[in-house]
């Protein structure tokens, strides 16, 4: 898994609650779950599933910066 596989919105998402680890990211997005919306609600159980398969040196390994509204496309 890559970067690459996370949508703009996902990783915009792990940007907002990333920690040092990914167990601690993990927890931080489950304890914000409940104040969610249905949309980010959607977007947080993608991340989720995809975070889940990511070992903690894997996760340590992408940036998760969150995309700027000047980035290019």
């Amino acid at each position: 898994m890559t970067a690459l596989d996370f949508t703009v919105e996902e990783v915009n998402m792990i940007a907002i609650y990333k920690a040092d680890t990914k167990t601690a990211t993990m927890k931080q997005i489950a304890a914000a779950f409940p104040f969610m919306d249905t949309d980010m609600r959607a977007i947080v159980e993608g991340a989720s599933r995809k975070l889940a398969m990511l070992t903690e040196t894997e996760f340590a390994e992408i940036a998760f910066t969150p995309a700027d509204d000047t980035d290019e496309v």
